[in-house]
């Protein structure tokens, strides 16, 4: 049965070793090799309340067997695996356990696999001299000599990854050989080429990622961009995320992958080692500090200019002209004095400057046009302040028409009209279109009878235009 639970963990069929192992448990009692099967068949879910079963397991088998090297290399690994920082007694508990291997049989394969894992994290005790290489850096370039030696023999990536489980099946204590095997496993499947490439060229890839993120960054402001867009520098780092999670999946699976029990390893002599792993050179730090920069100076330069584009606003004076479509202009008039003081009670000076004008005929009561409106810093208006005036007539209407968006011409901003009949002249009709941008809005009130959506609209950007000017920067 342990044999059976040993081969089905192997085999990646987690559930079924853990079923077998813990039958034959039931079945015949306390074993220190099932409980090690059983113990690694929980950790390598990978998942959290698994790692804690794996750790009971663990517990329950030292207990019965507390010399034994396999429940000793199994629970050394599962704390050597574990957060500092969510389990800090399980992560402590990782050098107490290799010493007590070295203690026990040192040079074994228990404790020599035990002690490349603890090498790669910086956990050994009573060790001096520089750092080893990370994990996470010897199995990249474990996997990167492996990929680049089978292109240049012509040879096709799962060639390689063939090729390196046999090196792992020869020497199963050697874990820098099994997370290789998984590692190359992992890439070579259907797919994946692109990770594969990312793994054989780790420098180009970079420095292409820095410079494409910085460009999405910078094209929001530079194109008028929705601000998403820079989000797209988020996705182009998913395939990076993706290798990062495919990696410590095939660690993880190394590490908890036991070797079957009794095996005998080869002669060290029979295939040489993998060549020590290079210490970063200045290529390589070179091109990871040039990409730290250019990311971080695009994204700065992005955001302030983003936030200038946002804050700023066309600085206009108003001028009206004295005649407009044959209309004069007209100072002093009631409807004109009425709009004008309710505008200046309405707007704070420090806000916007109000403006009101009124164009008709010397002596006719009803005025051909009027146009009331601020102009000032409105960096954050939206769309929906075109409505204002339209939602405001609303109490004094006696029959609304139709309304309508309308095109706010080269000035840009947003421009809308509505149709209606006012209450004080049931055979009148008027339309008011209001306009809106980040330094003016105001609103011109028409009447005249027959003005299509086009007519009404166009001489609403007619007398914007003639009524607003670019005034100099504040």
């Amino acid at each position: 049965m342990r044999a059976e639970a040993e081969a089905l963990l192997r085999a990646g069929r987690l559930f079924e070793a853990r079923c077998t192992a813990q039958d034959a448990l039931d079945a015949d009692g306390p074993d220190a090799g099932l409980y090690a099967v059983l113990g690694r068949s929980h950790a390598a879910e990978d998942a959290d309340d698994e790692d804690d079963l794996a750790e009971r397991v663990y517990h329950r088998g030292l207990a019965a067997f507390p010399d034994d090297l396999d429940l000793l290399a199994a629970y050394a690994e599962l704390c050597l695996n574990s957060d500092p920082f969510d389990h800090p007694a399980r992560y402590r508990r990782a050098p107490e356990l290799a010493e007590r291997l070295r203690e026990l049989a040192p040079g074994s394969p228990q404790a020599l696999r035990v002690e490349q894992a603890a090498s790669r994290r910086g956990r050994l005790t009573g060790r001096t001299g520089p750092q080893p290489p990370s994990e996470s850096r010897t199995q990249r370039h474990d996997a990167r000599e492996a990929l680049t030696s089978a292109a240049a023999a012509g040879a096709a990536p799962h060639e390689a990854a063939r090729s390196a489980r046999e090196q792992a099946g020869e020497r199963p204590s050697d874990l820098r050989l099994a997370v290789r095997a998984e590692t190359l496993a992992a890439l070579t499947r259907p797919g994946l080429a692109p990770l594969r490439l990312l793994v054989r060229a780790p420098l180009a890839s970079l420095a292409a990622l820095s410079v494409t993120v910085g460009a999405a960054a910078l094209a929001v402001p530079a194109f008028h961009l929705p601000w998403w867009v820079s989000f797209a520098g988020l996705v182009l780092c998913l395939p990076h995320r993706l290798l990062a999670l495919l990696l410590r999946a095939a660690r993880r699976r190394a590490a908890t992958t036991a070797p079957p029990t009794g095996a005998e390893e080869p002669d060290p002599t029979a295939y040489p080692l993998l060549q020590p792993v290079p210490t970063i050179s200045r290529r390589e730090r070179t091109v990871f500090l040039t990409s730290a920069l250019v990311v971080v100076a695009a994204v700065t330069t992005a955001g302030v200019w983003s936030d200038a584009r946002y804050r700023s606003y066309p600085r206009y004076t108003a001028s009206p002209p004295a005649v407009f479509r044959g209309a004069q202009l007209l100072p002093g008039t009631p409807a004109g004095t009425a709009i004008s003081d309710a505008m200046t009670i309405e707007w704070d000076s420090e806000v916007g400057e109000p403006f009101t004008y009124v164009y008709g005929t010397p002596g006719r009561a009803q005025p051909d046009a009027m146009v009331f409106g601020a102009i000032g810093d409105f960096h954050d208006t939206s769309p929906d302040v075109v409505e204002f005036f339209e939602k405001g007539l609303g109490g004094t209407l006696s029959r609304a028409g139709t309304a309508w968006n309308a095109d706010p011409g080269d000035d840009g901003g947003w421009l809308r009209c509505v149709a209606y009949t006012p209450v004080v002249d049931s055979s009148a009709r008027q339309v008011a279109c209001s306009w809106a941008d980040k330094g003016s809005l105001g609103t011109v009130v028409v009447n005249e009878e027959g003005l299509d959506h086009e007519s009404a609209a166009g001489l609403t950007r007619a007398l914007r235009h003639a009524i607003l000017h670019t005034g100099p920067e504040a």
